[in-house]
């Protein structure tokens, strides 16, 4: 990880000897977002003796050693290697669970719907089954906008809120998988007082993203570092955020040092609040050789974008505990396709 990305990742956070002497589980570890929870914690772990134990959970051993290398090799670090739908097998307590595990490219939703659906449910019952028995204070779960449903008010959406959601759709594996896991997680809390909190995300981006994984932005940064045309299949109205995802997981600390028990947070950078038509043309202009331009197509998308239109988050509760976007709409982008180059 670069040196920016772990100080935009500490700033504002104090109290990271809450993690003193624990050990922490993180599903999803080679994920986008498990990656930085990793080594954002042996970082942390190093400069404050903090003698804390990681335990990443993956899939891919050698995904885990072709990301993490010689981190592997701390004698604080462990990794189990198995797929989340199966029963967590490690003994010992675990003090702090980050749950970021499950399927959330667009792509998977099309043509791995059950998969989809089953992972999350499936995955978060485990690891909620395994917090209960293994001395868990707190799990922090990663949820998601979609959560929302269709939102036709131009108002910020709360986490309160709720729209419809069309379930009638095998494209709704995902967000009702998401609803499920945190009504999952409530319950949990009721009958064996299971501490939680977590956010609900929207678009973030960052070093390690996939290209290939059907969403619009990285469909963008693709035709870009291969030369090709940014094509828009329509009027590029939609209004969407980006957020930096060390951006994202400083809120996820900030959330697990003064965090509201039982409470989803929104997360994301409105100040990055743009269309899909200008953020093509802003990746377009970052282009290596600068010859990328944008073109509309009359033809109907085979992409599996969203069906509905997304809400904008209100992200005033996540503010309130000192949480600010670091890094803006152009910096978000230049260093995710840095990173590739």
């Amino acid at each position: 990880m670069e040196k920016r990305d772990f100080d935009i990742i500490r700033r504002g956070i104090s109290n990271w000897n809450q993690y003193r002497n624990a050990t922490i589980m993180i599903t999803g570890a080679t994920g986008r977002l498990g990656r930085y929870i990793v080594e954002t914690l042996v970082d942390v772990d190093l400069n404050y003796n903090l003698n804390l134990r990681v335990v990443g959970l993956a899939r891919s051993h050698e995904k885990a050693n072709e990301i993490f290398g010689e981190l592997l090799e701390f004698p604080n670090v462990s990794f189990l290697y198995q797929n989340v739908n199966t029963p967590i097998k490690y003994d010992g307590n675990v003090e702090f669970i980050f749950h970021t595990a499950g399927p959330a490219a667009p792509l998977d939703f099309k043509s791995s719907s059950v998969n989809t659906l089953w992972a999350h449910v499936n995955g978060t019952h485990n690891v909620l089954e395994f917090a209960v028995n293994h001395g868990t204070k707190k799990v922090f779960y990663v949820s998601t906008v979609e959560i929302y449903g269709s939102w036709q008010s131009d108002e910020t959406i709360k986490e309160e809120d709720m729209g419809p959601l069309q379930n009638l759709n095998a494209r709704a594996c995902y967000p009702e998988a998401k609803r499920l896991c945190e009504t999952m997680l409530s319950c949990y809390k009721a009958n064996y007082g299971l501490d939680f909190c977590g956010v609900r995300c929207c678009h973030t981006l960052g070093p390690g993203i996939l290209l290939d994984d059907g969403r619009a932005f990285a469909e963008f940064i693709d035709c870009v570092l291969n030369g090709r045309d940014i094509v828009l299949h329509s009027d590029g109205s939609a209004m969407r955020t980006y957020t930096y995802t060390p951006d994202v997981i400083n809120s996820m600390f900030m959330i697990m040092e003064r965090g509201k028990s039982g409470c989803m947070y929104n997360v994301a950078a409105n100040e990055n609040l743009i269309s899909i038509r200008d953020l093509a043309q802003l990746i377009a202009n970052l282009s290596p050789n600068q010859k990328a331009k944008v073109v509309f197509s009359e033809g109907a998308s085979k992409m599996p974008y969203l069906p509905f239109k997304l809400a904008i988050m209100n992200t005033t509760k996540v503010r309130e505990l000192g949480w600010v976007p670091q890094t803006n709409i152009e910096n978000t982008f230049r260093w995710t396709m840095e990173s590739f180059i």
